[in-house]
């Protein structure tokens, strides 16, 4: 990895880790309306789109960091919100997800 690239990797890392903690507080303070729903889609598109764009070209991230404290519940909810937010239903999903292959995580690592 060049030193760019490196400095590019660092940057972004040490922006995620600044959101990552201001939601977490939001969310430990029971203050979810610091957050601007539009800042909040804002956001969560961009993840979607660079989340699907490296499924799409090789190998699927884990999406979410060891320790992250995501629940199944939490998955649920939002894969259900992202899911009726663009119309799509679980038989078009399971159809989907039966001829692609698209986004399967390597469960070795």
């Amino acid at each position: 990895m060049s030193r760019s690239e490196e400095a590019a990797a660092a940057g972004f890392n040490a922006l995620a880790g600044e959101i990552c903690g201001r939601m977490a507080q939001a969310v430990d303070d029971r203050a979810l309306d610091r957050i601007p729903d539009e800042a909040l889609g804002q956001l969560f598109g961009s993840l979607v789109r660079v989340f699907a764009a490296k499924a799409q070209s090789g190998r699927t991230p884990r999406p979410f960091a060891r320790n992250s404290g995501i629940a199944i519940t939490d998955v649920a909810i939002a894969c259900t919100a992202l899911m009726d937010s663009v119309g799509l239903s679980s038989f078009e999903l399971g159809a989907f997800q039966s001829m692609s292959g698209i986004g399967r995580l390597d469960r070795d690592d």
